[in-house]
């Protein structure tokens, strides 16, 4: 992902209505957290911290799970 994409996706996220406010700054802090460590993390390491984050954050938020979804819905729309 380059830097303009983890932005749409920062935003898409503050803007997201129905995922509660503990979720958002989770998801924004990994975002920020993906964008930081992109040039210097190596491409398996970085996924594999991604998923298990994200992981964490279904199991303590379940309704994210919903709002993911939707979300890569919306981003494979786009062609990202």
């Amino acid at each position: 992902m380059n830097t303009e994409q983890l932005e749409q996706l920062k935003t898409m996220v503050a803007n997201a209505g129905d995922l509660p406010e503990a979720a958002k700054t989770k998801l924004i802090e990994l975002l920020e957290q993906t964008e930081a460590e992109a040039p210097t993390a190596e491409p398996g390491q970085a996924r594999g911290q991604w998923l298990s984050s994200v992981e964490e954050l279904e199991a303590a938020h379940p309704e994210a799970t919903g709002f993911m979804n939707r979300l890569a819905t919306a981003l494979a729309n786009m062609g990202i």
